[in-house]
């Protein structure tokens, strides 16, 4: 009966996750870019999950579209791209804030095997779509997310930050086991 509670707690988080990977990009592009609300929208049922933005014919438009309509939709907010690698990584950024935030007072008031569970699994979840990311780009010859679309505008800042990402959920997925 354990394993069962681990597998739907699992699917739970990997709902979670994804949800608060979205949100992020989505309070980045309203908030740091400025983006109104009536241009951007969250499609987190819809194959690949994704921040959408209205386009030149008010149509919603993803991230992975054909024709670069994408792009060309976020410029018109952010005609530099002075903030394209942070609407890029945002989803990052804020789902290892809130999952650490979590992890931490799960670790320090409750609960050590729980708090472990969340960064193992977020660790686990941001390596499969990291590194599926660059094969997929890889592969299909074009990026695929949010790694190989921020690897475009900055390389090394996407090595550095993907590194510091993964690395921080291997540093806290071990204090924490050491301390349990």
């Amino acid at each position: 009966m354990q394993a069962v509670s681990w597998i739907i707690f699992g699917y739970l988080l990997l709902l979670l996750h994804v949800w608060v990977h979205e949100l992020g990009h989505y309070l980045a592009g309203r908030f740091i870019v400025g983006i109104h609300k009536d241009n951007i929208r969250i499609k987190l049922f819809e194959y690949p999950p994704h921040v959408a933005l209205k386009g030149e014919d008010k149509q919603w438009v993803a991230p992975n579209d054909k024709d670069g309509d994408y792009i060309e939709s976020y410029l018109k907010h952010d005609p530099q791209g002075e903030w394209s690698f942070l609407y890029i990584m945002a989803g990052f950024i804020f789902q290892t804030v809130i999952f650490f935030s979590l992890a931490a007072c799960l670790f320090f008031i409750f609960n050590h095997s729980f708090a472990n569970f969340i960064i193992g699994g977020s660790l686990i979840f941001n390596a499969v779509y990291i590194f599926g990311d660059v094969l997929f780009s890889i592969w299909k010859k074009t990026p695929f997310g949010d790694t190989s679309a921020a690897f475009l505008f900055a390389r090394w800042q996407t090595i550095l930050f993907v590194s510091m990402l993964l690395l921080s959920y291997v540093f806290f997925y071990m204090y924490i086991w050491i301390q349990s």
